[in-house]
């Protein structure tokens, strides 16, 4: 998934300050978890994780890739879908099941992706043409809908587990993403459909990681989630940089996250906010960062902490570092810094002009205690 902050190219910079620092693995909570690219990481590498997130959209990918520990058999779900039984009978179901590399999971993936019917439903009112936006073509958006009803019957009717159901629903998420009609982030479409948003929407379900059991997730703010932890061996902060909330750049992500069968969320203005303004983080403020940050180091029982901030953060290099100096058990902070290439959403423009094609990620150690 496009993603502001994402840690996927940075791992190796973050694993390996983790290996010089002699951290070995524990138990860790991942505090924005966003996509999961440490959490997942760390999970791989034995800690158990608690990872946590406001966003319904991250909560949907910690089940699916730091909590669920292996493949589901879907058994109940061939003995009770009579279509998805159709379906298995065909030579050319079995033959695309093959080509994906085959198994239950594979099998479920390409009925969802190619065998559903489509449906008019809230993604394609909405987010589509026919809504007066351009999300996703009339034929993805239908796809998006039929796939999005289907999970939810399924998981209501008791005929895939939890593991079953968020694997699958991270699958769409995911898969919306690569067809969707943006420069990476949803706080506006493009008015021309790009070469992606014309392709087929296809999930493609990522193979659940073998690792420490007993990692957990959390949709909950990371001050919360730190105080319900108690003493742990690992706090990793990547929390937002600047003044954009995550809620209004990934509102689509999170509307296919949250469904609409139990309530119909109220979306509003030219890009389909949610009117309702949750799940603002104080992160994002210049007024309130430093504030949230003393919250967390005060609530967490880690007894180390690592911050990935980067060098156009809202936080100053001096607020930062005191801020921990002052947590530390011993006074001492440790900073590792690594350039990468900046992620630009859109082009330089009235109103945004990027200071320059590079920044540098800069990662904190302290011992709290």
């Amino acid at each position: 998934m496009r993603y502001l902050g994402n840690k996927t190219r940075l791992l190796p910079f973050i694993l390996s300050k983790i290996d010089r620092l002699g951290l070995t693995p524990g138990v860790a909570h991942d505090a924005f978890a966003g996509t999961c690219a440490v959490g997942r990481a760390l999970k791989a590498r034995g800690w158990r994780v608690a990872s946590s997130d406001v966003m319904t959209y991250s909560y949907v990918l910690q089940r699916a890739y730091v909590v669920a520990q292996r493949v589901p058999s879907f058994a109940e779900l061939r003995a009770g879908d009579g279509d998805l039984r159709a379906a298995l009978r065909s030579a050319k179901f079995r033959a695309a099941v093959a080509a994906r590399g085959g198994g239950a999971l594979a099998a479920v993936a390409e009925y969802l992706s190619r065998w559903l019917e489509p449906e008019c439903g809230f993604i394609t009112e909405h987010y589509a043409p026919g809504g007066g936006r351009m999300y996703f073509t009339e034929e993805n958006a239908r796809r998006i809908d039929a796939i999005r009803r289907r999970l939810h019957v399924w998981h209501t009717e008791g005929l895939i587990g939890d593991d079953a159901y968020y694997i699958l629903l991270a699958a769409l998420i995911e898969g919306a993403d690569r067809v969707a009609n943006t420069a990476g982030v949803y706080a506006a479409f493009i008015k021309q459909w790009q070469p992606n948003a014309r392709h087929h929407l296809t999930l493609a379900p990522q193979l659940p990681i073998r690792g420490a059991r007993g990692c957990t997730a959390h949709i909950d703010d990371a001050t919360e989630t730190a105080r319900t932890l108690g003493p742990i061996d690992l706090l990793y902060v990547d929390p937002p940089y600047n003044s954009r909330q995550y809620s209004g750049y990934y509102h689509v992500p999170e509307i296919i996250a949250r469904g609409w069968f139990e309530a119909r969320p109220a979306v509003a203005g030219k890009t389909g906010l949610l009117a309702d303004g949750a799940q603002r983080s104080a992160w994002c403020s210049p007024r309130q960062v430093e504030g949230a940050l003393e919250a967390l180091l005060a609530a967490t029982g880690a007894r180390h902490i690592l911050i990935s901030y980067n060098s156009e953060g809202l936080l100053s290099e001096r607020v930062l570092r005191g801020a921990l100096e002052r947590a530390a058990v011993d006074g001492r902070v440790v900073r590792y810094a690594r350039e990468y290439r900046r992620y630009r959403a859109d082009s330089d423009h009235v109103g945004r002009t990027y200071r320059g094609g590079r920044l540098r990620e800069l990662l904190y150690y302290a011992r709290l205690r």
